[in-house]
């Protein structure tokens, strides 16, 4: 049996099986690619930039799973011009091209996942937005900044009497790097009395993340923008079926410019 052959059964055997098996099944073919493949984009992204045009980044932005022949075009010049950005100095990336789904976990899903890590590891990224779903899997991984520090209380709490405002809870975020949830991804074993035990052994399942109500929350961190009244990517068809979120990235290294295109998206 060759090895795509034997890819593609191992593949059909994780159908219907939860997170465990699918990350086993990454790490032990993909493990290798990925450490290579993120110092690559790494690589790739510094010098396309620094080498080849000598242009900053006004904003990096990577749009998952979006639809449109003409979305990032449309993305990229609507805010170069809403920000007055001179596109001959300056490079607005909106990255329309990243699909992600951990219940399929394809080749798009390996690649958006180490593209992601490349640019944060390159301090090049400065807004995801996403699907629900996938926005959801990327906070509960404190991918995002807390909207607390870079926003007003006033404008935060505006936003809140909308439902503009997209929380995680702290408490889920650290029981998903505590000892416990590793020792639960070894063995499958979890407290049942924990409810943060539970939510991740339910998503790990049915790869749907836990929305909670924020007052279900112990400690709730907004950290994401729900663009349900976003003018410009009903525009653009972006997101025909979801309602997408954004973030901020935790370490951008274009804060004002970050606040400016979700400004932009929010119109």
């Amino acid at each position: 049996m060759s090895v795509n052959e034997e890819i593609r059964e191992q593949r059909k055997k994780l159908k219907g099986q939860g997170f465990k098996a699918h990350w086993d099944y990454f790490w032990e073919y993909y493990k290798i690619h990925t450490i290579v493949a993120v110092i690559v984009i790494i690589f790739i992204v510094t010098f396309t930039r620094d080498m080849l045009n000598k242009k900053p980044y006004a904003v990096y932005s990577m749009f998952l799973n979006a639809v449109g022949l003409e979305t990032q075009e449309q993305i990229q010049n609507g805010f170069a011009e809403y920000a007055g950005i001179d596109t001959v100095k300056e490079v607005i990336l909106a990255d329309t091209t990243s699909g992600f789904s951990l219940a399929n976990m394809d080749n798009s899903t390996v690649a958006t996942s180490e593209k992601i890590m490349a640019v944060m590891a390159a301090k090049e990224l400065d807004v995801i937005v996403a699907d629900t779903n996938s926005f959801g899997h990327y906070s509960a991984l404190e991918t995002y900044a807390d909207l607390r520090d870079i926003y007003s209380t006033e404008e935060l709490d505006a936003w809140d009497s909308q439902g503009l405002l997209f929380y995680v809870d702290r408490g889920y975020v650290d029981y998903l790097s505590s000892d416990y949830y590793t020792d639960y991804l070894t063995n499958g074993q979890y407290d049942k009395s924990n409810k943060y035990a539970v939510m991740a052994a339910e998503y790990n399942e049915t790869f749907q993340f836990p929305v909670q109500d924020k007052s279900e929350m112990d400690d709730p961190i907004p950290v994401g923008i729900i663009l349900k009244n976003s003018t410009i990517l009903k525009e653009t068809g972006a997101y025909p079926q979801d309602t997408p979120v954004a973030g901020i990235i935790t370490n951008t290294q274009r804060p004002d410019n970050a606040k400016a295109f979700l400004s932009y998206l929010m119109q």
